[in-house]
């Protein structure tokens, strides 16, 4: 599912049973280095935590060239919410183009 086809999602019982993360903005500059913008949807059906975001940036031949993880606005998720996150990556000399991005979590079964 594309990021496109999200304006066209009228409630969450039409997107996937999963915990959905979506890359948004883009963005370099010389100074600051890469930036990269997304959101996180839990729509597991349950309340998680310890949420992570994790991102692999692919070279021009599809290697994998970095591997870095960060956590969004909140680790705590329950069901329907989202969260956003931003991963900063100083060393970065390019745009992110070409990338994976998955989330690591946990339920939260703490009540």
């Amino acid at each position: 599912m594309g990021l496109e086809t999200f304006p066209e999602i009228e409630s969450f019982q039409k997107l996937p049973r999963q915990v959905i993360v979506k890359g948004g903005g883009s963005r370099f500059s010389s100074g600051e280095g890469a930036e990269l913008r997304g959101i996180v949807i839990n729509n597991i059906g349950h309340a998680i935590r310890d949420l992570k975001v994790n991102l692999v940036i692919f070279n021009d031949y599809k290697i994998p060239v970095l591997n870095t993880s960060t956590v969004p606005d909140s680790e705590m998720l329950p069901q329907g919410a989202i969260a956003n996150f931003t991963f900063r990556i100083e060393d970065y000399s390019q745009e992110i183009t070409d990338y994976y991005l998955y989330a690591n979590w946990r339920f939260d079964d703490r009540e």
